[in-house]
């Protein structure tokens, strides 16, 4: 009885079906996601454990040729490495200098990338542009010292005295240390050695007002006005003294002369000069104090002008077993970890070539999804005819034309933000009358797909 309901029944709904006046809509057939570099991500584990150390995040892709998704992977890896390499080279320089020059850094730091990465890793990667790309997002540990001498030395594009400083150790009272039992030359290289050590790590190049005038006498005619030079002259210069101050003087006939030759080549020699003047050191009981005034004086600028001052106060409890140099050397940490609070960072900002307006030209692949063999070249034509200063028109590759839908890649470089770029190919599109979707747009991403559309009446 059963099965004889279930046949009745299956025969009513097959009537019913029949004598509908329509015939059913067929399940629409949905075309696979088209991904792109937005989709792939990756959270990095590296962390910047030394002043030397930038980690960079960057994402990057690879043709995959023959199905071999390894070497595609490798490939993206290795373009990552260029624009993570390119990103701290851009950091590094000012926009104008490195607009003048993006095409000789490129062509250099792509031969020779490796020297630059102390690390690497994928954080994620994945098939995209219709499988026919291997994406990643990955993570590099970039050398920023190594990468700063190569801009000096071998392609000479930053000025080395840019990132070179001057310290310099004085106490106005000439102060004596042996009813304490030190000297005061202990106090001075201590401070010395403390505040150029750390600023060396950190990427400049920090020396003495003794190594400094050193390097002055490396050529003969230099050293014949300066084979002597005391503190106080030193000084003399960079704060501007006059021909008729005694501290300049004394050993030189012909002041003025001297004056306007040493703070000119001083510039040549360094940027800024750091002051530490030794204030005080009292001992009280078993206790001792230091007291600083520390001065940051620019002198590639003007007769040097003070950008950076502050007056450091810092004290040891002792006792009856205490080592006296022991407590001198924790008192010198004490006062550079004072001035690591304010001071040190005005002068790494003072010293830092970062162009903070960031107008650099950043490399940019723009991906035309969809688009007629016709309007390919109508779109490579119209951006290379929009090139200004803030874009440059590159290259472009047209391998995957006939893929449906076809792919063509415009590689530029522009100076701006990705929003901005975006909507300038946008209105260079609605010029020649086509129509796209906006591109997406998120930090980091250097492809801005633009998908075509049907154009409106």
């Amino acid at each position: 009885m059963r099965i004889a309901r279930n046949i009745i029944l299956l025969m009513i709904v097959s009537l019913l079906a029949s004598c509908g006046g329509s015939k059913p809509e067929p399940i629409p057939v949905v075309e696979a996601d088209f991904l792109t570099l937005a989709d792939v991500s990756g959270r990095t584990s590296f962390r910047e454990d030394s002043p030397d150390v930038r980690v960079i995040n960057v994402k990057a892709k690879a043709f995959i040729k023959k199905r071999d998704t390894r070497a595609a992977k490798n490939k993206a890896l290795e373009n990552a490495g260029t624009m993570a390499v390119d990103s701290m080279v851009r950091e590094l320089m000012t926009a104008e200098n490195y607009n003048r020059n993006y095409e000789s850094i490129e062509n250099y730091f792509s031969k020779n990338i490796n020297k630059f990465i102390i690390d690497s890793n994928v954080d994620g990667g994945k098939k995209i542009y219709q499988d026919k790309f291997y994406g990643i997002s990955a993570s590099f540990k970039i050398s920023r010292q190594k990468t700063l001498v190569a801009l000096q030395k071998d392609l000479k594009f930053i000025d080395a005295s840019r990132s070179s400083l001057i310290t310099v150790i004085t106490s106005e009272k000439n102060l004596d240390l042996s009813a304490i039992g030190f000297r005061f030359s202990d106090l001075e290289d201590a401070l010395m050695n403390q505040i150029q050590t750390d600023l060396n790590q950190r990427g400049l190049k920090a020396m003495d007002f003794r190594n400094a005038i050193v390097s002055m006498q490396t050529d003969p005619k230099k050293k014949a006005r300066f084979s002597k030079v005391s503190k106080n002259q030193f000084m003399a210069m960079v704060a501007g003294s006059k021909a008729g101050d005694a501290a300049l003087d004394k050993q030189i006939k012909n002041a003025e002369e001297f004056y306007a030759t040493g703070l000119s080549l001083l510039k040549q020699l360094a940027k800024v000069v750091v002051e530490v003047n030794v204030l005080s050191v009292r001992k009280t009981g078993e206790n001792l104090v230091l007291n600083l005034g520390v001065t940051a004086k620019n002198i590639s600028v003007g007769t040097g002008g003070a950008f950076a001052n502050t007056i450091v106060q810092v004290a040891r409890r002792g006792g009856p077993n205490t080592d006296a140099s022991a407590m001198l050397t924790g008192l010198i940490k004490d006062a550079y970890e004072e001035m690591n609070n304010e001071f040190i960072p005005q002068v790494i900002k003072e010293m830092s070539t970062i162009d903070v307006g960031g107008n650099k030209l950043t490399r940019y692949e723009l991906v035309m999804k969809g688009f007629s063999s016709k309007e390919q070249r109508r779109v490579r034509r119209a951006v290379e005819n929009s090139q200004t200063d803030d874009l440059r028109y590159i290259d472009f590759d047209n391998t995957l034309r006939d893929a449906q839908p076809s792919i063509i890649r415009v590689f530029i470089r522009f100076a701006g933000k990705t929003s901005k770029l975006g909507d300038k190919i946008l209105d260079i599109l609605d010029n020649k009358n086509i129509s796209a979707k906006d591109p997406i747009v998120a930090p980091g991403l250097t492809d801005l797909v633009f998908e075509k559309l049907e154009n409106e009446d």
